[in-house]
């Protein structure tokens, strides 16, 4: 039985894919970018440095930044949301670099904005790419990487894509790909104005997908709110959860479940 007052999916629902951003992370204490009580706010030396023609001297601090989240990313897992999508089998689009998704279980990840678990090259032609040991400090030293990629020389950065950067072409395309499959278009936890994710829920939507938004603060703007048949002003670390057991037939709060 679906739970009722709102909207849940159903058994035709066969191709569920989910939209995911910052607000999914949030209760880890990742919190979000944008808003008075984003990081940007809070923050506005961060935001500055996030600007790819600063680089290479806003290394230190991406190093600082990245490493400090991917570290508290790892310390506290997965959410329940997390873990409800990954129990569904139902492959995401995220705006988040922290790795949660795989760490819950989630096979199929399309990362647009990158990894603050892996390091690449600062020099584009090069493709060197390698995990890293989350830590604190300004240093790739301090993440377990060298300074130097090992394979050019060139300095090496946290893989995560910064303000006027191109987003990852293989993603991007999965993600594409994802939303015009998808019968249900699910989005969490995102502003919906960051582009080219902002596209995806309509694009989804005009491929035929019944497409929901859940936030606990969903955006007023009609503009915003046109994209989605369903918006769900709930906790998202409650409402997944209730449509993984309602569509697996279980009662009760997973043991999984540590938040």
């Amino acid at each position: 039985m679906r739970p009722t007052g709102r909207f849940s999916p159903g058994p035709e629902h066969q191709e569920i894919v989910f939209l995911t951003g910052s607000g999914i992370s949030a209760r880890t204490g990742l919190g979000t970018f944008r808003g008075p009580d984003g990081l940007w706010a809070l923050e506005p030396e961060t935001e500055e440095a996030m600007h790819a023609e600063l680089l290479p001297g806003s290394l230190p601090q991406l190093w600082s930044v990245w490493g400090r989240m991917a570290q508290i990313a790892a310390e506290h897992g997965p959410t329940p949301g997390h873990r409800a999508i990954a129990r569904l089998g139902a492959p995401v689009i995220t705006q988040n670099i922290d790795g949660l998704h795989q760490a819950a279980g989630s096979e199929v990840v399309a990362e647009l904005h990158g990894s603050a678990l892996h390091a690449v090259c600062l020099d584009p032609d090069c493709r060197w790419r390698d995990h890293l040991v989350p830590g604190t400090g300004p240093r790739p030293e301090d993440h377990g990487v060298p300074a130097a990629c090992p394979r050019c020389g060139a300095p090496t950065r946290p893989d995560v894509v910064l303000f006027d950067e191109m987003l990852p072409p293989d993603a991007l395309e999965l993600g594409m790909r994802l939303a015009q499959r998808a019968d249900l278009f699910v989005a969490v936890g995102t502003s919906g104005t960051v582009f080219p994710a902002a596209q995806l829920a309509p694009l989804a939507k005009a491929h035929g997908a019944t497409t929901v938004l859940v936030d606990v603060a969903p955006p007023l703007d009609p503009s915003l709110r046109a994209a989605f048949d369903h918006v769900i002003a709930e906790d998202a670390h409650e409402v997944l959860p209730d449509w993984e057991r309602s569509l697996h037939h279980v009662g009760g709060t997973s043991f999984l479940d540590p938040f």
